[in-house]
């Protein structure tokens, strides 16, 4: 394959979708960049269905020491244990993205978000949601994507809604909401707010649903540059108390 580029700006904020060359034994490897924040995103699933009665989706979170420009030194070596953020915010991608999988896929799928550069401005950790959906289209895993996730922040001057805000943009807001879904549909919301009356938090909730809408329409775009070979799978039967 080769590489593939797809830069573009929404919200007032520069992204870039890259695929191509690095990790090409995965299904998919996407790198995906706000700022100066890069997060490498792979997602390979197994060919055969597994003899579960469970969807067997990993999803993991990395972060390197090396990203924010430091390395182990003196007695420590290596990397230590996840941190909590890291777990936090691998189970951040997995909810949206176990919600996306048909009732009877039994195919193994690990997603791996490795975080490559951390600027101290950009977050990396929603963007990671972006990527993991544009990694598991370029794989040509079958789900219901693209997905995308967003932070909404608000201005306290203006009130004016921030997407993807930098921290220092998130310290000053009264308003910190994480929302993950499709074009028309939301799976995941997590928020934190400083008594924001119920009219302001459906607003950032429809916001949020059209700022994901523009992030999914950019990934449809990215994927008709790739054109992934769809995959094979057979769904599992689904029990009718179940359905």
């Amino acid at each position: 394959m080769t590489k593939i580029i797809e830069k573009f700006e929404l919200f007032g904020k520069e992204y870039t979708l890259e695929t191509g060359e690095l990790a090409k034994q995965a299904g998919g490897a996407v790198l995906v960049r706000q700022g100066d924040s890069v997060v490498l995103v792979t997602a390979t699933a197994s060919s055969e269905p597994k003899d579960t009665d469970f969807f067997p989706l990993t999803v993991d979170f990395e972060e390197r020491i090396y990203a924010a420009g430091k390395l182990p030194g003196g007695f420590i070596k290596r990397e230590g244990r996840a941190t909590e953020k890291a777990t936090l915010t691998a189970r951040m991608i997995d909810r949206p993205l176990r919600s996306a999988f048909s009732e009877g896929f039994r195919n193994e799928v690990q997603v791996i978000a490795t975080v490559l550069s951390a600027d101290q401005e950009h977050q990396p950790d929603v963007i990671s949601i972006m990527g993991a959906s544009a990694a598991l289209l370029v794989a040509g895993i079958p789900f219901e994507g693209p997905l995308a996730g967003v932070r909404i922040c608000r201005d306290v001057q203006t009130g004016e809604f921030l997407v993807n805000p930098t921290f220092e943009e998130t310290e000053a807001s009264d308003l910190d909401l994480v929302v993950g879904g499709s074009r028309d549909a939301v799976y995941m919301i997590e928020a934190g707010a400083d008594e924001v009356s119920e009219e302001d938090m459906l607003a950032a909730l429809a916001f949020a649903q059209e700022a994901m809408g523009a992030f999914c329409d950019v990934q449809e775009r990215f994927l008709a540059s790739v054109a992934p070979t769809p995959m094979e799978v057979v769904l599992d039967e689904v029990p009718a108390w179940i359905t």
